[in-house]
């Protein structure tokens, strides 16, 4: 559906490229999780996705068809919910619904209607914007999203300031529209809404990809793990440096190889009974926080 082929992009006066040289495939249907640090070109590479900015350097194509030349037709067909809330707070929750879907030429009041019901928003149709709670705000910002009927819908940040209730609420949503195939691209610090939503995920840093492939494949690159054994006694020091450098706290073997069966294997041959074991990255924020110290940097 949506092919990035060798995607730059520099601010003026800025010291580094924003994005530089990324490329890779959105499919159609994918819930794509868009992960990275401030500053790797998140925001940058969904404006220009969303059309919100031009290409400098490189393509986005959508269906084989270069984003500057999308017709009307197509480019209505993409939608952006931003971490800022895009309504005006002086009109009433209905008037900003009619006004965006004036904008399409959506003059079809029962899908607004709909819309509203999905949304939880059609008790406060008459209320203005600035009067709602926030996550009531956040739905709105939703609801304005889906007026076009998106094939292809960019999440920026939505869930951001808002009650559980209101993020249980607006997840099961996303999870509606992967369901009915849209295709969705979503960005969050909540890292366990990304593991929730996302089966695949592509990762910046420094406007560079460094990652793109599923989650579950990401958690298992990690080398390292831990075993908790029980052993009387427990593993000597000198079986211990044979298991290449693995080290032994409170009952927990830590351990570091590519071949953990054999470690296993040895292990109960010396008379361990195993009670636990984790290999690799027990969530995708453990991942996180380990990517961002520097110590793994996964291939592209």
């Amino acid at each position: 559906m949506i092919r990035i082929e060798n995607l730059s992009h520099h601010y003026p006066a800025a010291a580094a490229p924003a994005l530089s040289g990324v490329s890779f495939d959105i499919a159609e249907g994918e819930t794509l999780g868009l992960l990275g640090p401030n500053g790797a070109g998140k925001t940058t590479l969904m404006s220009l996705l969303a059309g919100l900015q031009g290409v400098q350097s490189g393509r986005i194509l959508l269906d084989g068809v270069p984003f500057h030349k999308l017709s009307v037709r197509q480019r209505h067909q993409i939608s952006l919910v931003p971490q800022d809330f895009a309504f005006y707070p002086l009109l009433s929750v209905w008037d900003n619904m009619k006004f965006f879907a004036a904008l399409y030429r959506i003059r079809d009041t029962k899908h607004l209607d709909g819309l509203l019901e999905r949304t939880g928003l059609a008790a406060h149709r008459k209320k203005l914007a600035k009067h709602l709670s926030g996550g009531l705000k956040r739905r709105l910002n939703f609801a304005i999203g889906l007026i076009n009927r998106p094939r292809m819908i960019f999440l920026d940040e939505i869930t951001v300031g808002i009650d559980p209730e209101s993020r249980r609420f607006i997840l099961e949503m996303v999870e509606e529209l992967g369901r009915s195939g849209v295709t969705v691209i979503y960005t969050s610090h909540y890292l366990q809404e990304i593991e929730q939503l996302c089966r695949n995920l592509a990762l910046l840093s420094a406007g560079v990809l460094v990652y793109r492939g599923s989650v579950a494949e990401i958690l298992r690159q990690s080398a390292t793990g831990s075993l908790k054994v029980r052993a009387e006694p427990p593993p000597s020091d000198a079986d211990l440096a044979e298991m290449n450098g693995c080290r032994l706290a409170d009952g927990t073997l830590h351990f570091d190889t590519d071949t953990p069966e054999i470690l296993l294997d040895r292990l109960r041959a010396q008379g361990c009974a195993l009670t636990a074991c984790r290999f690799g990255f027990a969530s995708l924020e453990d991942f996180y926080l380990d990517f961002l110290s520097g110590a793994r940097h996964p291939a592209s």
